[in-house]
């Protein structure tokens, strides 16, 4: 349902007339969010903000959705915890109605103590409505309280983008960094200089346009700015441009602003938002990227760090490295009463084992020092984390695929099936990725991707590093005239049970794999299983005969005759009594694993000896798990 809002604030009396006509649908407040809000259902996140209320509760927003960025339907969410170190609630949401994009959040808090969660909302255009965007928020009294009570959102102003936390200037005034653009840029008044900033000398209760600074055309990408007061009162700008980062300067309290020029130092870089503010110590932090240029000359979203100033932003000593990963963005920062800086960024917004919001916690000394010394600081806390599939990257990948697929005879298959340890729970790491050069993985969406870790999605929290990519690394470079796809169907903490015919997870596999074989012709199934049946001794000695009997049944099934079919032992490991200290059968479960070739044509099993669990007593880590599909892919090459 659309609620009108009809209460309009300006941004320049020129555009009044064009303004208060305009109606904008209003968004809803979701305080308590239900199962289409999970994890597990979004696909993409990124673009945090913090902000920490006056008790030390910490509030973190961002935005989301099922698609990616940009797309309509996104939404912003909000979660809070007590401290840093503490549980992140579970997030709030806040949604516009069908035809809505929520977008650029970001907290503050400001000298009343009140929240405002500051948000972009487009609305796009239809046969009977204009397009309409603006910048909206809504306001929580004390956000103290784990659940405070929230306003209806109200505009802040049109046509633009708060992208940095306001400051008050020396009088008092409530200076916010805002770029424009809207039908605004058609006003010969702001036209050209539509980096710049409102102001609200109302505590927030009316915002209009102060005055902005100009960028070379070529420059301009989404001009996010951030702003400090330095010591002669003049107001710093720091922006984003698509070369790296600009300065510009005001004289008079944000009306007039000099030429944005080269930030020394800064002026080559990735295009992206910084977060500059001035600390309780009247030292200047900078958090950025120092990452070295690519091979192509430009600069990736790598190495997050911050810096520390002692001249107000003219010179930057002293540094701290926080993240050294890829794929890390928009910075936010707040400082405590006590000294301590948290500061917020996101991780991989569409990567498979990212997609996370993370939390880091320092004091200046640390900066000064180039590495954590004070006795509270921790990097990389993750505040929040999703898992869906099928943001735009993964389907751009899976349209690439399907425009160039190899020829049916060239398309080698393999069915993957099993529990965890075939799923793979390995920890990912930017070091340990393999070639995906002619390597392929059926989708959870049934669509072919490239075939790169995690290859299931069984347990998005979990999912990681399986034997499947080393495994099938190794097979495609024996054969480079192949492609080998991979078809991902375990599923962690399942006994054979549901594996064999009848079960769900057999016909599930059993409709994937043949979905699969449309494309490709299907050369040989790996299993491994058995952790489920260790518990008790009756599962464990009938393990091999209902084994044999699924192999018999799935090679039937598929029409596919004696496909050459894999198995790999449980890991030694495993401890000999379960979790409720009872004994466990999993040395039985290996020997009825060992002794299937004997009976089952066209099988080899595969030895866990010398292989390593990640620290849980149960799992494989990441360098056996490589080990373990190269064990495989011999053991398959051996059946050809």
């Amino acid at each position: 349902m659309k609620h009108l809002f009809s209460i309009l604030f300006l941004l320049t009396s020129a555009l009044t007339s064009a303004l208060t006509a305009a109606e904008y649908p209003i968004a809803k407040v979701i305080t308590k969010t239900g199962g289409e809000y999970d994890e597990t259902k979004r696909s993409w996140q990124g673009i945090p903000g913090i902000e920490r209320a006056s008790n030390g509760r910490l509030w973190a927003t961002w935005y989301t959705g099922d698609v990616g960025e940009g797309a309509i339907g996104n939404y912003m969410m909000a979660a809070t915890c007590e401290d840093v170190g503490k549980k992140w609630s579970k997030p709030i949401a806040i949604q516009g109605p069908k035809g809505m994009r929520i977008g650029d959040p970001l907290p503050w808090i400001d000298p009343k103590s009140r929240l405002w969660l500051f948000y972009t909302q487009f609305t796009e255009k239809t046969e009977t409505s204009p397009l309409l965007r603006a910048t909206f928020a809504v306001r929580a009294d004390d956000p103290t309280q784990a659940e405070p009570q929230w306003s209806a959102p109200f505009v802040v102003a049109p046509d633009g983008i708060l992208f940095g936390k306001p400051i008050i200037r020396q009088d008092g005034a409530w200076i916010a960094p805002f770029f424009i653009n809207g039908p605004s840029l058609k006003n010969a008044e702001i036209a050209g200089k539509e980096t710049g900033t409102l102001i609200s000398t109302d505590e927030g209760t009316t915002w209009k346009w102060l005055g902005g600074t100009s960028l070379p055309e070529n420059l301009l990408n989404f001009s996010e700015a951030t702003l400090a007061q330095r010591k002669d009162n003049s107001l710093w700008m720091v922006i984003r441009t698509s070369v790296g980062l600009y300065e510009s300067t005001s004289k008079d309290g944000g009306k007039t602003w000099g030429e944005a020029t080269p930030m020394p130092g800064f002026e080559k870089g990735p295009s992206t938002r910084a977060c500059m503010s001035k600390l309780a110590s009247g030292a200047f932090m900078l958090v950025y990227h120092d990452a070295p240029p690519n091979k192509n000359g430009g600069f990736g979203r790598a190495c997050m760090t911050v810096w520390l100033s002692d001249d107000e932003g003219r010179t930057w000593p002293k540094k701290l490295l926080l993240d050294e990963r890829s794929g890390v963005s928009y910075p936010d920062a707040v400082q405590a009463p006590d000294g301590r800086i948290f500061i917020t960024y996101d991780l991989g917004r569409y990567r498979a084992g990212d997609k996370a919001i993370l939390v880091s916690v320092l004091r200046e000394e640390d900066i000064c020092a180039g590495k954590l010394v004070s006795k509270d600081a921790k990097l990389k806390i993750v505040a929040n984390q999703c898992y869906a599939y099928g943001n735009h990257p993964d389907i751009r990948d899976e349209e690439k695929v399907a425009s160039q697929m190899p020829a049916k005879e060239k398309f080698h298959l393999y069915l993957l099936i099993g529990q965890s340890n075939m799923a793979g729970r390995g920890v990912m790491t930017e070091d340990d990725s393999l070639s995906k050069l002619r390597l392929l993985k059926f989708s959870q969406r049934n669509a072919w991707a490239p075939g790169t870790d995690p290859l299931h999605t069984d347990k998005p929290a979990a999912a990681g590093v399986g034997l499947g990519t080393s495994f099938a690394r190794e097979m495609a470079d024996a054969d480079k005239e192949i492609t080998v796809g991979v078809i991902p169907c375990a599923v962690g903490g399942t006994p054979l049970q549901r594996w064999q015919k009848g079960g769900d997870l057999y016909e599930q596999a059993l409709v994937r794999a043949k979905l699969a074989m449309k494309d490709g012709t299907l050369k040989g199934i790996l299993w491994h299983q058995g952790e489920g049946d260790s518990g008790k001794e009756e599962t464990a000695k009938t393990y091999g005969a209902r084994l044999s009997q699924m192999i018999a049944d799935l090679r039937a099934d598929l029409g596919v005759g004696e496909v050459p079919f894999v198995a790999g032992k449980l890991g030694e490991f495993l401890s000999n009594t379960t979790r409720d200290g009872k004994p466990s059968f999993w040395p039985l479960v290996n020997e009825q694993i060992s002794a299937i070739p004997k009976t089952v044509p066209k099988t080899a099993v595969v030895e866990s000896t010398g292989l390593h669990h990640k620290g849980d007593g149960v799992h494989f880590d990441t360098p056996s798990l490589r080990e373990f599909g190269r064990r495989y892919a011999k053991a398959m090459a051996g059946l050809k």
